[in-house]
């Protein structure tokens, strides 16, 4: 590390503390050129998953879309702002669990409608009614039919 004071990168390490969380490392340190003691924090690098819309543009993953998104799919439904963040945080864990760090956004938009399925499937056919930009009834009927069907080979 590069001293504060003078600039030299002749340093040795004092002391070592971990943080309470287990999460940061506190270490202690004192120039070797000239004698003053300064802290350095290390953190984990946390893996970023970049996100590819529609349109080709990229963006950062933000779960608050997600939760956002499903929050207002499931406006007065049973389903809890708690299970919606369960579900953006389980997208994400998947995801870089899997190595996917460039994620298309259809991808996660089939995600979050598998994972609303299973909770509501009201919930479910308003988010992909949207998501999926359906132009009238029929595809309604359709995602309808499906779900019944589906209940049927269960």
């Amino acid at each position: 590390m590069k001293c504060p004071k003078c600039g030299s990168i002749n340093d040795k390490v004092i002391d070592t503390r971990l943080s309470k969380d287990a999460t940061v490392i506190r270490r202690r340190r004192e120039c070797i050129e000239c004698g003053t003691r300064f802290t350095t924090y290390e953190r984990q690098e946390e893996e970023k998953i970049i996100v590819k819309k529609k349109s080709g543009i990229t963006e950062p993953f933000d779960k608050s879309k997600i939760v956002r998104g499903i929050m207002l799919a499931s406006k007065n439904r049973p389903v809890s702002e708690k299970q919606a963040n369960e579900i953006a945080e389980d997208i994400e864990k998947f995801l870089i669990d899997e190595g996917k760090l460039l994620v298309e956004s259809l991808e996660i938009g089939d995600l979050v409608q598998e994972k609303l399925k299973e909770i509501d499937v009201i919930s479910y056919i308003r988010f992909k009614s949207v998501y999926n930009q359906f132009k009238d009834l029929k595809d309604f009927e359709k995602t309808i039919k499906e779900i019944e069907k589906n209940k049927k080979d269960q």
